[in-house]
């Protein structure tokens, strides 16, 4: 159980950094960064969707063991 609610933190945390950036990719000051700086940007976002998608993955399969 300890390391569900350990996975659960951890989800939570990358939730909540995702809907930060998914905001500041939203604003002015966004939208005058370079392209590059941009594309980063959208990457590191796509890279925390699939580590959160991997964590509940892991949730899933440990409450499915209990």
């Amino acid at each position: 159980m300890e390391l569900i609610n350990k996975l659960l933190k951890e989800n939570a945390e990358v939730a909540g950094k995702m809907n930060r950036l998914d905001k500041f990719m939203h604003t002015e000051e966004y939208d005058q960064l370079s392209d590059k700086e941009q594309r980063l940007m959208i990457i590191q976002y796509n890279a925390m969707q699939v580590y959160a998608d991997v964590l509940l993955q892991r949730i899933d399969e440990i409450k499915e063991r209990l």
